[in-house]
C-alpha cells in the first residue's frame, strides 16, 4: 500500500510524489535568478520570506518543455507550479507545468530492470496511462544539494 500521491505533469509525461513528502503545493509566481547556477536551477522563490531553490524538472530529466498552448496569448504553459519538498533535508520547490489530482493507491510496480535513473521509485500502472513515482531524495546527489544551499547563502 503506497498510500495518496499528487500526480503531476511535466511536458506530455505524468509523474508522481507520496503526499507525505510535498509540503505544499504553491502556484509560481515571480523567480529570481541565481549567477553561476547550474542548468537546472532555475532560480529562488520566495515562500513566506524564505528563499527556496526552485529546480527546472524539464532540464533535470532532459524532458522537452511542452505544455498546453494557451489560445489567447499563443504561449506555452511551462513551470506554473512548484511542489515544495525536502531533497536530503533541504527544503526545494521542483517546478511542474499541472498537477492533475490527489488519489489513493493501492499498487505500485518496481520499475524494470532498463529504468536505472535512481529518482524513479515505482510505477503506477493505471487502465489507460502508466505514472512514474519519483523519490525527491534521489532528484538531486548530496554534492548538488550543498552546492545549492551555497548559492542560496551567496
Amino acid at each position: 500500500m503506497v498510500g495518496q500521491v499528487v500526480i503531476f505533469a511535466l511536458g506530455k509525461e505524468e509523474y508522481a510524489m507520496p503526499i507525505d513528502v510535498v509540503r505544499e503545493i504553491t502556484r509560481l509566481g515571480e523567480v529570481r535568478s541565481i549567477p553561476q547556477a547550474p542548468s537546472y536551477v532555475q532560480g529562488l522563490i520566495n515562500l513566506r520570506g524564505a528563499a527556496i531553490p526552485l529546480i527546472d524538472l524539464h532540464v533535470r530529466f532532459g524532458i522537452s518543455a511542452v505544455g498546453e498552448q494557451d489560445l489567447e496569448s499563443g504561449l506555452l504553459e511551462t513551470n506554473s507550479f512548484a511542489l515544495i519538498t525536502e531533497v536530503n533535508q533541504k527544503s526545494v520547490g521542483l517546478a511542474v507545468d499541472r498537477v492533475l489530482e490527489v488519489r489513493t493507491l493501492d499498487d505500485v510496480e518496481p520499475p524494470p530492470p532498463l529504468i536505472t535513473a535512481p529518482f524513479i521509485g515505482g510505477l503506477i500502472n493505471l487502465p489507460d496511462r502508466i505514472i512514474m513515482l519519483l523519490v525527491p531524495d534521489f532528484i538531486l546527489d548530496n554534492t548538488e544539494v550543498l552546492g545549492l544551499s551555497e548559492l542560496v547563502a551567496q
